[in-house]
């Protein structure tokens, strides 16, 4: 059956209240990774994401099987394990594709400089900003950060908290000489990468047998069935080049809502099919259709006409 991400997320906090894993709930109402592959992740665990009615629901069997899954799940703390954290990079210096791989270690690393970094600059003038915060310290963080100072910074931002819905802070420790996880939990982090790795592969392909972009680039939303891939000729035979016809019609109007934007190419890219109208907020009028990535992550700006 069917239900909601509210009652899935009440489910899933009241059958996982002992585990041994921190976890975040909370991830099954923010859904990270619904654009990337349509499932969230708990833990190794992929919960696949349904579109129903214009609403993202889950099937509750795959929450009570979830669940189930952490209540069994045996991890000894006293059974640690070095975590082994990557060395400190610039992410120009990286492969794309490479860069955007499911990594926990590696994202464990960037949460530390990354505070680190943020440390420093809020201290000095821009111009005598420098690299000695990438310098570690005794106590394995960088930037002579302290661990309250680091957990502080992670807790200020969802993506610096949560690593497939769970929370590894909770369990992270420092030995002197490395920093150390409960076996059995490295053990899962390892499976999250490379399930993450084989659906966000899969969700790469067009129809067609293309493969697109390894983070986003074809994937679109649509309305009726939640996201799919299309590559950019098949997005051209498929949907309409949008030309103005909607310039001057109000977003609230009833003309809109019977217009979808996913029957529509983006109007600025004209390669990928839109997945909303793009309104102005002051006027209120229909600028043009536009990728969910063009609307919340580049900010566009263009003039009514």
């Amino acid at each position: 059956m069917l239900i909601s991400r509210e009652y899935a997320h009440s489910l899933f906090a009241d059958l996982t209240q002992s585990v041994m894993v921190p976890l975040d709930p909370d991830e099954l109402l923010h859904m990270p990774g619904l654009q990337r592959h349509g499932h969230v992740f708990i833990g190794d665990i992929a919960l696949r994401c349904y579109k129903h009615k214009a609403r993202w629901t889950y099937d509750e069997r795959d929450i009570r099987t979830a669940s189930r899954a952490f209540a069994e799940l045996d991890v000894d703390l006293g059974d640690v394990d070095d975590v082994q954290l990557p060395m400190y990079y610039e992410r120009p210096e990286r492969d794309p594709e490479e860069w955007n791989r499911p990594n926990w270690r590696r994202r464990l690393m960037l949460w530390m400089f990354d505070a680190a970094r943020n440390k420093a600059q809020a201290e000095v003038p821009w111009e005598e900003w420098n690299d000695a915060w990438k310098e570690v310290g005794a106590n394995g963080l960088p930037g002579g950060l302290t661990w309250e100072e680091f957990v502080a910074a992670c807790s200020q931002r969802r993506d610096s908290q949560n690593i497939a819905s769970t929370r590894p802070l909770q369990l992270l420790t420092w030995s002197g000489e490395t920093w150390l996880l409960p076996r059995a939990y490295t053990e899962l982090l390892d499976r999250w990468e490379q399930r993450e790795e084989k659906l966000v592969a899969r969700a790469r392909l067009c129809a067609c047998g293309a493969q697109g972009p390894h983070w986003g680039g074809w994937r679109r939303h649509s309305a009726r069935t939640g996201y799919v891939t299309m590559c950019p000729p098949c997005a051209g035979a498929t949907c309409q080049l949008y030309t103005g016809h909607m310039c001057g019609v109000l977003y609230e109007s009833p003309r809109r809502r019977n217009t979808r934007a996913d029957d529509y190419l983006c109007r600025l890219c004209k390669e990928s099919p839109a997945s909303a109208w793009d309104h102005c907020h002051e006027h209120g009028y229909v600028r043009g259709p536009l990728t969910e990535l063009t609307r919340e992550f580049l900010q566009v700006r263009w003039p009514l006409r």
